[in-house]
């Protein structure tokens, strides 16, 4: 099956682990070898474009994500230029020589999984539902809610992943571009720009609970900022299948 022209070599190398979300599964060997769908190539193609027509429009959703977090820190007094002063100036590079569990953007990570825990739980308790939210929504928000669910727990591990394996680039002189280390770091931004469309979405729906949703929009891009400052070249990392 792996010479089978259609197939991408090492798509999955780099993807977010979602196959029921990917756009390429009809070209992923690991999805075929995996999956127990019975679906053929045509009605897998089709389903490739519905995802890929999902993930375009969560990309115009970054973009107001984008847009609302700049327009929140003017009105909180903030200069969107003091968000890129305050990343740049941290010491994130100087801490590579602790453990890559114990790194700023790892820490931060992990925080922001517990912050998605506390605001369902305090959305749940506003609401006083026999149903979390999570089971009982609006239809319209159900995908946003998956790709919040999905990411939660899915950063923290890949940042870690991505911070160890710079500690072993450093030794071996590896390409920085095209070096595992970039490639999961952008896995990692990319699950992070997701998040940040998908809480977008959230931040209008649910007002009573702007001030929690606005901290995670900061955090969360404060933490994209960083790993942006830690990984200056994973945009440029060039995943098979995805960015080719």
């Amino acid at each position: 099956m792996a010479t089978e022209p259609d197939f991408i070599p090492g798509i999955y190398n780099y993807c977010d682990r979602w196959c029921e979300r990917c756009a390429y599964t009809s070209r992923c060997l690991q999805f075929q070898i995996e999956s127990e769908e019975t679906r053929s190539g045509d009605s897998l193609r089709d389903f490739d474009a519905l995802n890929a027509r999902f993930w375009e429009d969560m990309g115009e959703a970054l973009v107001q994500a984008m847009r609302l977090i700049r327009e929140m820190a003017v009105q909180e007094g903030i200069d969107p230029e003091d968000l890129d002063k305050e990343t740049a100036s941290s010491q994130l590079y100087e801490s590579f020589h602790r453990n890559a569990r114990e790194h700023p953007c790892a820490s931060a990570a992990l925080v922001y999984s517990g912050m998605v825990n506390e605001w369902f739980a305090a959305v749940d308790e506003f609401f006083e539902a026999d149903d979390s939210l999570l089971t009982n929504h609006p239809l319209f928000l159900d995908e946003h809610l998956k790709v919040i669910r999905h990411y939660q727990y899915f950063i923290y591990p890949k940042i870690v992943r991505a911070i160890e394996g710079r500690l072993n680039e450093l030794d071996t002189a590896q390409d920085e571009v095209q070096g595992d280390a970039c490639g999961t770091a952008k896995v990692a931004l990319i699950a992070i720009d997701r998040s940040l469309a998908a809480w977008s979405v959230l931040y209008s729906e649910y007002p009573a609970h702007e001030d929690k949703t606005l901290s995670i929009l900061l955090h969360l891009d404060r933490l994209r900022r960083s790993l942006e400052v830690v990984f200056p070249a994973a945009r440029a990392f060039i995943r098979p299948g995805f960015d080719t």
